[in-house]
Parts: structure tokens; sequence; C-alpha cells
């Protein structure tokens, strides 16, 4: 794969890193490194955590990328983000057992400070006030709402992603949104 100048689909991007092509990985790479790091950055909340998930995304995208089966209707950035998904799950579920674990050794107001500090993004007016309220958003509701807000995925993508039916995403989005909703027109009427 010597000619870059034309446009290559995903999936051939896929294949060529398979057999070891690391001109087709830095394309790849810097096809979805800004739209995987907002999406791990606004699922996890903290920008520097967001940078390490979405190195490994691609560390795990360059050596999976031998066993890709392309499936029919199968999409790579589908595959892409249910890596970064997982990833960040399991990223919120060490913090929450680091939390657990603070809290084991701390009193419960030194926990509630740590918990803000690890929790606090730059403080700008109304994109804070939703992208705080989103860190209160159920996980999976995030997630769905981001995917299809931020990556423009359809319902069938993000039912793979997240391994959920379309109905449930249909359901997790409405839900997110409604949420959000309330939360913005509170915030408004004071």
């Amino acid at each position: 794969m010597n000619n870059f100048s034309k446009v290559i689909s995903d999936v051939e991007l896929i294949k060529a890193i398979g057999d070891g092509d690391h001109k087709a990985f830095e394309l790849l790479a810097d096809r979805y490194k800004n739209a995987l790091y907002n999406f791990v950055c606004r699922y996890i909340g903290d920008m520097s955590a967001a940078e390490e998930v979405t190195q490994e995304v691609f560390l795990r995208i360059y050596k999976a990328a031998s066993k890709f089966k392309v499936i029919e209707n199968a999409k790579v950035s589908t595959w892409i983000f249910k890596i970064a998904y997982n990833l960040s799950m399991n990223e919120l579920k060490r913090r929450k057992r680091y939390l657990r674990l603070l809290n084991d050794h701390a009193g419960e107001k030194e926990m509630v400070d740590r918990t803000q500090a690890l929790e606090s993004i730059e403080n700008r007016e109304l994109i804070e006030a939703v992208l705080s309220e989103l860190r209160l958003i159920q996980e999976n509701q995030r997630a769905a709402l981001l995917l299809r807000v931020n990556q423009g995925l359809t319902y069938s993508e993000i039912s793979e992603v997240l391994d959920v039916s379309i109905s449930s995403v249909e359901m997790l989005i409405f839900r997110a949104r409604k949420h959000l909703k309330q939360h913005i027109n509170r915030e408004h009427k004071r």
C-alpha cells in the first residue's frame, strides 16, 4: 500500500495495518484521533486520562488489526468506538475502585473533596454545566448520547458498540436528553 494520495477506506487501512503497514496505521490514527479523544474525554470527564485511553485504543487496534474480520454492513468505526467504550468503562471502574479505597482510608469530607477534584474540568458557564451534568447521567446513557451526538453513529451502530438492542439505544438517548433538558431548564430559571 504505497499510494496514499487516493482515499483509502477504513477496511483497507485495517487490512494494511494487519500486514504491518505503519503508514496505514498513521493514516487511520490521524483519521480517528480527534473523534476518539473527544468521545473518551466527555465520557470519563478527564483530559489526561482521555489521552491515555485514546493511546490504548490505538495500541489495541494495532495489535488486533490482523484478526479483524470484515462482516457485511459492519463498519470499522463501530469496532473502533467499541474498543474506546470498553476501555473507558474500564477506566471508570478503576476510578471507582480507587475512590472506594480512598474512602476506606479517609474521612467523609476528605473523600468529597477528592471526588470533586477528580471530576472538575475547566469552568465554563453553559458548556461546563452540560458537561458536569453529563457526568451525572448513567454511564450507558452518556455513552449512547455522546456516540449519537458527537460521533454521528446510527442507532444500529450504537447498539453494536454498547451491545444492546436498538430499542434500548433509543430509550437510553431519550432518557439522557430528558435528564439534560430538565437540568438546563432548572439552571436557566435560577
